[in-house]
């Protein structure tokens, strides 16, 4: 009888802790790297039904209490384009794009190609919220889709970022403020409910106001110092990695050997 050899993994493969065999492997993980590592744990997600917020004020030294992110999307993850915090500045995904249209314009992402390499950013936003969890008070990043919809007969409703923008900048028939959401002192808490009836793609977001004032100084009394001491300038929030990480990224979309063409082209 011959005797059949059969080689097992080292002991360390099977025991180590790695989920359940049903969990998605790490080749397949989703990477979204928006927010600074450090600080990736305070994205929040909305859950389903209603959830009371109060959005942060602009911090000293920021432009707005909410940030425009510019999003370099593609298969297993994202990240923000330089253009977030510098006007006008350049990313390699920029140097890609040019290639492309000059040397192999149907390698693109197009309506008539929709499989295509899709080198260019997609709205999305960043603002500090206030919230109720477990019951803490403490300071999360909301980051949502800041897509504006569409007016046509496709009925694309707006992101949930360009919702609350939408809301904090209502005026009425004399062109006044229906109210200030904002207002360090006089704003208002904010309603986000979310809806994803059964068989449906993507989520919905309804939005409505509080009724009183929510005036941060005595929210920010309720906090712990870590949460207050959290809070930072959004433009400082952003995670940007490196022209090098940003060629090997590329490199994962669209080949190495590409990228190397590329690099040629635009030393």
């Amino acid at each position: 009888m011959n005797r059949i050899n059969i080689e097992f993994a080292s002991s360390s493969s099977g025991t180590a802790p790695c989920g359940t065999p049903w969990d998605t492997t790490g080749n397949n993980h989703f990477r979204d790297q928006i927010i600074r590592p450090d600080l990736s744990s305070r994205r929040y997600s909305c859950p389903s039904g209603e959830t009371w917020v109060r959005i942060v004020p602009a911090l000293l030294g920021s432009r707005n209490w909410m940030l425009g992110v510019h999003a370099l999307t593609y298969a297993n993850g994202q990240h923000s384009h330089a253009k977030t915090i510098g006007s006008g500045t350049k990313s390699v995904f920029d140097k890609a794009q040019s290639w492309f249209m000059l040397n192999r314009p149907e390698a693109l992402y197009s309506k008539a190609n929709r499989s295509g390499y899709n080198l260019q950013t997609k709205p999305l936003c960043l603002c500090w919220i206030i919230v109720h969890e477990n019951g803490k008070t403490v300071a999360r990043l909301l980051q949502a889709s800041g897509f504006s919809g569409y007016t046509g007969s496709k009925g694309f409703t707006p992101g949930l970022g360009h919702q609350i923008w939408q809301l904090a900048h209502e005026r009425d028939e004399h062109g006044d403020l229906v109210a200030d959401l904002i207002d360090h002192a006089n704003g208002l808490q904010l309603c986000i409910r979310k809806d994803q009836p059964s068989g449906s793609r993507y989520p919905t977001y309804s939005l409505r106001r509080g009724q009183g004032p929510a005036p941060m100084g005595k929210i920010l009394e309720q906090m712990d110092p870590a949460e207050i001491s959290a809070l930072t300038r959004l433009e400082d929030v952003v995670y940007l990695p490196d022209e090098e990480t940003e060629w090997k990224i590329l490199g994962n979309i669209i080949g190495r050997d590409t990228v190397s063409k590329i690099r040629a082209a635009h030393p």
